[in-house]
């Protein structure tokens, strides 16, 4: 199922049953549509999408169709199914990737239906003495990363709410400075997190809410501060010279944690981020951009796959590799380069592609 939403085979008008935040069902006319991502997708984010692709491939029946959808959305509900209708009776092909693309639009719009949370969605709570008591059976002070993959194994999707709620704070990101190491195999082992450079004595931030869950010197983290907040996500800054909370402190998003250093397994001061589910690394770079400071999207997508979860924020495009493909030419396709669909995918530059991999381009 791709984001919440697949076509029906073989039954083009069928409703389809579906987990949304706005809808219960949506007519959909065989599997094509214009794009991926069914909701979430801002009028600039496709915008950007059309010059693009008429940058690096012309103007084509798709960029055309793009723009007429966008002009589409500004209608009426009552003439946007009067349109749907000629398109349907209009001489030729019938663009079913644009009817279905306006019918999920119509089923998704905030003015017409009242928005409702859907039933995967984790907000938290935090008026709870230990956060997300939902996801985790056990709070240990003793070990960075004590759980079980049972904990995980039967999961599918859900999705955690990361910022937009009173209760969640405002994000921030730990450190500001050069990243120097990037989530992923590095040396022939599994590097789980990020490096932040920073010298001795830097601030170090919270970036969520939360409980600190460990605060203390262990093994190859050195002083390590371990955060679980109230979204579910767990939070690990490692290397640390100096401690400014202690464990079990409330602390808030942007509060002072502790002093970068180089404290345990360290060539050099810096700080070792990482974001964990469940104990299962996340890569930061796949939902905050350290750029501007800010989440990609208020809500994280969690999909469980052989080894963990795949992370990625609600709302983003995705593309599907085809026969022949390679990175860069996939990079030019969309207007962007192999160091950047390498980075929020969590992949090699220099990797092997399959036919059917689904890699995120916006």
């Amino acid at each position: 199922m791709s984001l919440a939403l697949m076509a029906l085979a073989g039954d083009p008008v069928k409703p389809l049953e579906m987990k949304r935040d706005t809808v219960q069902a949506v007519v959909m006319y065989g599997e094509e549509m214009l794009f991926d991502a069914v909701e979430g997708l801002s009028d600039d984010q496709v915008m950007d999408l059309r010059d693009s692709l008429m940058k690096y491939e012309g103007a084509s029946e798709f960029t055309n169709y793009i723009g007429l959808y966008l002009r589409l959305k500004n209608q009426t509900e009552e003439q946007l199914t009067a349109y749907i209708d000629s398109l349907f009776e209009a001489e030729g092909q019938v663009p079913y990737a644009l009817i279905n693309q306006i019918n999920i639009f119509l089923a998704n719009r905030p003015e017409a239906l009242p928005v409702v949370l859907p039933k995967d969605l984790f907000i938290g709570n935090r008026q709870e003495p230990i956060p997300a008591t939902e996801f985790y059976p056990d709070w240990t002070n003793t070990d960075p990363n004590p759980y079980p993959i049972t904990l995980w194994q039967k999961d599918t999707a859900l999705s955690l709410l990361l910022a937009g709620n009173e209760d969640l704070g405002q994000f921030h990101i730990p450190h500001k400075d050069v990243l120097t190491s990037k989530f992923g195999w590095r040396d022939g082992r599994m590097h789980n997190g990020i490096d932040i450079d920073l010298q001795v004595w830097d601030s170090v931030q919270a970036t969520f809410p939360g409980v600190v869950r460990m605060a203390r010197y262990y093994g190859g983290y050195g002083r390590v501060v371990i955060i679980r907040h109230f979204n579910g996500l767990e939070t690990t800054y490692a290397h640390l010279h100096r401690f400014k909370v202690k464990e079990g402190d409330i602390v808030e998003g942007g509060q002072l944690i502790g002093l970068g250093g180089s404290s345990g397994h360290s060539t050099g001061s810096h700080l070792h981020f990482e974001v964990r589910f469940k104990g299962v690394p996340l890569n930061p770079l796949s939902f905050i951009s350290f750029e501007e400071e800010k989440l990609v999207s208020d809500t994280l997508m969690l999909k469980r796959v052989k080894n963990g979860f795949v992370a990625y924020p609600k709302g983003i495009l995705f593309h599907s590799v085809k026969r022949g493909e390679s990175l860069y030419k996939i990079a030019q396709q969309y207007g962007t380069t192999t160091y950047k669909l390498a980075e929020i995918n969590g992949i090699r530059r220099n990797g092997y592609l399959y036919v059917g991999q689904r890699l995120r381009v916006i």
